[in-house]
């Protein structure tokens, strides 16, 4: 299944299958369902810098080796418009197209996401209360199905824009609400 949305053409209804996608008890697993994402995510936002148009299109993932692992493998040479799929542990962040925290600790989420202001990254963890925080994109789970959750005020202020096929299969966060997925 995985390849078919990362092969190709990833389309709104490849996400909207892997977001449909029970991972308790099936044969993919959470970190694969994650990393398809992440994959996914990268597809449908340009970088409005133009030097984040340039070189390889690099992931940062931070303390979740499981979820790294099965980018490596689903990426695996693969681009996006055109450019290299690039994962990465130990860059520099703000070096980071896309940044995955794999972190659970919310004062660390914060010392990050203040490390990142003002650059043009994409960034995505686990949780609904990420994208309160500041945080761009946030997978949760929901009756054991992945969703995810879009601060696009966050991703204004960075400098991206993300697809609006990618908005419609979201929970939007409205600033002025505190909404529950």
């Amino acid at each position: 299944m995985l390849a078919g949305i990362v092969g190709g053409v990833a389309t709104p209804v490849a996400i909207l299958l892997a977001a449909g996608v029970c991972w308790a008890g099936q044969s993919i697993t959470q970190p694969s369902l994650r990393a398809a994402f992440l994959y996914n995510f990268a597809k449908f936002t340009e970088w409005g810098d133009d030097s984040a148009l340039s070189g390889p299109l690099t992931i940062c993932v931070l303390d979740d080796s499981a979820v790294e692992g099965a980018l490596n493998d689903l990426v695996g040479g693969s681009t996006i418009n055109g450019r290299a799929v690039q994962i990465s542990r130990g860059a520099r962040l703000r070096t980071c197209n896309l940044v995955y925290l794999g972190i659970a600790d919310r004062e660390r989420i914060a010392s990050i996401l203040d490390e990142l202001q003002g650059a043009t990254v994409l960034t995505v963890s686990n949780g609904y209360e990420f994208v309160r925080l500041g945080g761009i994109v946030g997978l949760f789970v929901d009756e054991g199905r992945m969703r995810f959750a879009i601060n696009p005020e966050a991703a204004q202020r960075a400098g991206l824009r993300l697809s609006s096929r990618l908005l419609q299969l979201a929970k939007i966060l409205n600033a002025d609400r505190h909404d529950q997925p």
